[in-house]
């Protein structure tokens, strides 16, 4: 005998009108999602101002404050800056306030920082702040980059190209985002060199 009838357990179907289908469906999983998102990259925004932040605001900073920003910066990078950081940010203010005139010719006070060090012959007098100046601005901390990807990525492996792999298809989005420079790349070394490799003729001598 059958103690509990076949429906037991089960919830009853809840009928929802198109309008709360499509808030719970759809709306409200975007929004979740696009939350997460940018949670996340505002933390990333956030970690990028605490290491580097203090630069946009350099000369307002006394020599103590610009010491311990310097110190933290080499904590974090202790491979690539030296200890010396803080020094030569000291001994770098005075030539900012030397030049400061042609810092409004500029997009942001890091760049002209760099272009005058490069254009003064600078590099190889303050080397740490020449690699600190690069970390910073060869950071890709847009969100440009990520969208553009996404955008290749859906003409790079669409309906016909399912069975690409991981390793080609990330050759070949990065072949297409960086098509500028791939065009400007004089091949004919290369496929020289990989005729070589690849010649089986021996000569018979």
């Amino acid at each position: 005998m059958r103690l509990n009838p076949l429906d037991y357990g089960y919830t009853p179907e809840v009928h929802l009108s198109p309008r709360d289908r499509f808030r719970i469906d759809s709306f409200v999983p975007v929004i979740d999602m696009l939350v997460s998102a940018l949670s996340t990259r505002v933390s990333a925004y956030k970690e990028i101002c605490d290491r580097f932040g203090f630069l946009h605001h350099i000369d307002k900073l006394t020599n103590e404050e610009l010491r311990t920003a310097a110190k933290n910066l080499v904590a974090i990078y202790s491979s690539d800056i030296e200890d010396t950081l803080g020094d030569e940010l000291n001994q770098f203010l005075p030539l900012m306030a030397l030049f400061g005139d042609k810092k409004k010719l500029q997009g942001s006070i890091e760049q002209w920082m760099y272009t005058m060090m490069a254009t003064k012959d600078l590099k190889s007098v303050f080397p740490n702040i020449d690699i600190m100046l690069r970390i910073y601005l060869c950071m890709m901390v847009s969100n440009c980059s990520g969208e553009r990807s996404f955008s290749k990525l859906k003409i790079i492996k669409n309906r016909l190209r399912r069975t690409l792999d991981q390793e080609k298809l990330n050759w070949l989005s990065l072949m297409s985002i960086e098509s500028d420079v791939l065009r400007s790349i004089d091949f004919r070394d290369i496929i020289k060199d990989f005729a070589n490799s690849k010649a089986r003729k021996v000569s018979i001598s």
